[in-house]
């Protein structure tokens, strides 16, 4: 691997000294809102109408083809998709993720790029698509800077904003974007348990009802500066910093009853939590464009540290029948994580005659991981180590990647192929302690995964196209997957990981019919082999989650998006999604072999009201949901708002209304529990109005043809959960 990424460095500081400048030519046009290639529907942000004043979050509720919640699932053609802010993980997911998305104004975004099925140049991690937001940075020449501001409130407070700059002087390009926000949150739940023995007869019942305050204090920033070495050449250095720190308090109320509901004991259960997340990544790359046919050839080096704390302090008040105490149980955990990612890659691209364009490239990743657990009970002055929860767990891994892929045009029609070859091999250690020995295991793997996408165009003016495209994915556990300590939810609520857990793997095919641009109708199919699921046991009447391997899922789909003006002033999309879901899983001595249909449907309405007034209306629906063990009823909530341009263009105010009925709460049950079945039911500050305000300076602006997002370590930060 070494000697290629040498031998391509050679390739590239040969070709600095014999490659003769051509002078550049400018050609200016007008972006379209949404352009299709062979492999992915890019979206130009500045092409649609109604954003500024916006924020990321808001921006992906309302692309065709995405399904967006409050709670943080994001989901691309039906499955689950994973976020990259330029080509790099957020972090952070759940709440987490949609907080930072709301400090990132559409002013700082330039395109969102939409992959169901990533080709064989990025890495093939993951079940579903990707979804790429990238940023603006290197394309202007001069002084531009904006600012957008947005306050408003829920039930509580919701705070954030944005501010980016980019300066272009002569060989030298400087940007920075900064986001902050402060919203507070909470979460109203209400379950029912009730475990049976086994003639099926009922033993006992248990209800919970709680609610949890979430004040969080969201801050990122993005600093990088591009050298021009000369017209072909370009290095550079990025970097990302994020902080994230979440204060939760809550209680919960717990009734424990007999087999004839009648109250048996109580236990007031209070908890406190303190996380505090940051990260800082190092990104240095390098760009070299050998002649005007496309070939170049890209270098990129990665250096990401995580770190995390977790301060956990539990209370658990126990009371009989008659209210009489019976004791307090106190639970002291400080979880400390640390991550470190170091990744290099090079990809080289190059053009033959008949049209065929090839690349290839190569990447090595390293990851070292640090988990303690660190529990402990008793009163504060009297407490003592809790060895049953308490322990570390070390994990190293090493990916190493080659990938070649070609695209030819033959008329109307494109090809693309890829193949990519990945080998893991990895190592974990869990530590032991005077109570528990420890344990290890070490995992090598090789796999191979092939591409394949076409296009067809059979008239020139577009009325019709026609993609096909299959790819082949693996989603390797997440890092706190593999940990298999036991952590503290609260007292009847408990999860863990499990370092036996192994990759899943996804075989993608997708057709895709265009017409006219306003009718798109996907047909897909997914095959998931050796699928991971949390799988939920009931020990006494304690629920423990624990990722497991269970089987296999087959999803068979259908999407349609129209877009129409109904008047000149009223456009809308409409977007409807049902799909076929089979499950086959083993889990817990449980088979479940079914089927399920489930839907979805979108219609969202833009009205322009004069030359400065605009509007939008939208409706989301999503139906019933079910997996191995949950099911969650249907779903639905309607969002308006209104907003103002001002100073010719550059600034906006608006108000945006989100789930307007308050009808966004998540019901559901829970199933397949050996001697245990739950009913649940979740709120959220979801009813919320924000006021915004936007504004943009551009000074000295010269249009610069260069946009240049960099791709690092994508599959190894793809696998750090959120907080």
């Amino acid at each position: 691997m070494m000697k290629i990424f040498l031998l391509l460095c050679l390739i590239a500081t040969s070709s600095l000294a014999q490659t003769t400048d051509l002078k550049e030519v400018k050609i200016t046009t007008r972006k379209k809102a949404i352009e299709r290639k062979i492999d992915r529907t890019v979206v130009n942000v500045d092409g649609l109408i109604n954003v500024a004043g916006t924020n990321a979050f808001e921006l992906l509720r309302r692309l065709p083809g995405l399904r967006v919640t409050e709670e943080g699932t994001i989901n691309l053609m039906a499955k689950g998709a994973t976020v990259y802010i330029d080509g790099k993980l957020t972090y952070l997911s759940g709440a987490d993720l949609m907080s930072y998305l709301k400090t990132m104004g559409t002013d700082q975004l330039d395109k969102v790029e939409l992959i169901p099925n990533p080709p064989a140049r990025y890495d093939a991690a993951g079940s579903g698509g990707v979804i790429n937001i990238l940023t603006k940075k290197s394309k202007q020449e001069g002084f531009n800077t904006g600012i957008t501001l947005n306050g408003g409130k829920g039930i509580y407070r919701k705070v954030n904003g944005s501010f980016n700059f980019n300066y272009r002087i002569n060989k030298l390009n400087l940007f920075t974007n900064v986001g902050a926000g402060n919203p507070k949150d909470f979460q109203n739940s209400s379950a029912t348990r009730s475990f049976k023995n086994e003639t099926g007869s009922l033993t006992s019942i248990l209800e919970q009802q709680g609610e949890i305050l979430y004040n969080r204090h969201n801050s990122n920033v993005k600093v990088g500066v591009d050298y021009y070495l000369n017209k072909r050449t370009t290095i550079g250095f990025i970097f990302n910093g994020l902080r994230n720190r979440v204060n939760e308090h809550g209680g919960i109320e717990n009734l424990m009853m007999n087999g004839n509901r009648e109250l048996d004991s109580m236990v007031n259960s209070s908890h406190s939590v303190n996380n505090l997340f940051r990260n800082g990544t190092m990104n240095l790359n390098m760009l070299h464009q050998f002649d005007s046919t496309g070939t170049e050839l890209s270098m990129d080096v990665d250096y990401t540290h995580y770190n995390s704390t977790n301060n956990q302090l539990f209370g658990n008040n126990s009371y009989n029948a008659s209210g009489q105490a019976l004791g307090l149980e106190r639970i002291r955990g400080d979880l400390p994580r640390t991550i470190d990612i170091f990744s290099a890659r090079a990809d080289y691209s190059f053009s033959l005659k008949n049209n065929y364009k090839l690349s290839a490239g190569l990447k090595s990743s390293f990851i070292k991981t640090d988990n303690q657990a660190n529990y402990f009970s008793g009163a504060a002055e009297l407490e003592q180590p809790d060895y049953n929860r308490t322990n570390a767990f070390l994990y190293r891994e090493n990916i190493n990647a080659l990938y070649v892929e070609g695209y030819r045009e033959f008329g109307k029609l494109g090809v693309k192929v890829g193949l990519r070859t990945e080998h893991t091999s990895s190592k974990g250690h869990q530590l032991g302690n005077i109570q528990k020995s420890d344990s290890s295991f070490v995992r090598n793997y090789f796999n191979a995964f092939p591409s394949f996408f076409l296009s067809y165009k059979p008239d020139s003016t577009n009325q019709n196209q026609f993609f096909l495209s299959y790819g082949k994915r693996i989603n390797r556990p997440a890092y706190d997957q593999l940990n298999p300590f036991l952590m503290v939810v609260q007292k009847y609520n408990q999860e863990s990981g499990n370092p036996f857990l192994s990759p899943e793997f996804t075989n993608n095919i997708q057709l895709t019919h265009v017409f006219k641009d306003k009718l798109t109708t996907n047909v897909y199919y997914s095959f998931m082999s050796n699928t991971s699921s949390p799988v939920i046991k009931a020990i006494n009447d304690v629920y423990i989650k624990r990722p497991e391997n269970v089987g296999s899922v087959i999803i068979t789909g259908l999407m349609l998006s129209y877009n129409q003006d109904i008047f000149k002033w009223w456009n809308a999309d409409f977007t409807v999604n049902p799909e076929r879901v089979h499950l086959q899983s083993e889990f817990n001595g449980i088979t479940v072999d079914t089927a399920v249909v489930m839907q979805s449907f979108n219609w969202y309405n833009r009205f322009s009201l004069g030359k400065t007034w605009s509007a939008e209306l939208a409706f989301d629906w999503g139906g019933r949901n079910y997996s191995n063990q949950v099911t969650t009823f249907g779903i639905g909530g309607i969002r308006a708002g209104v907003k103002k341009q001002l100073f010719s263009g550059n600034g906006s105010i608006g108000v945006n209304g989100s789930d307007l009925f308050y009808s966004a709460i998540r019901k559901g049950s829970i199933h397949n529990v050996v001697g245990s079945s739950a009913t649940f039911r979740n709120r959220q500050d979801t009813r919320t109005v924000i006021f915004s305000f936007s504004y943009r300076i551009s000074k000295n602006a010269k249009n610069n043809k260069r946009l240049r997002d960099r791709n690092g370590a994508w599959d190894e930060q793809n696998r750090i959960k959120g907080l």
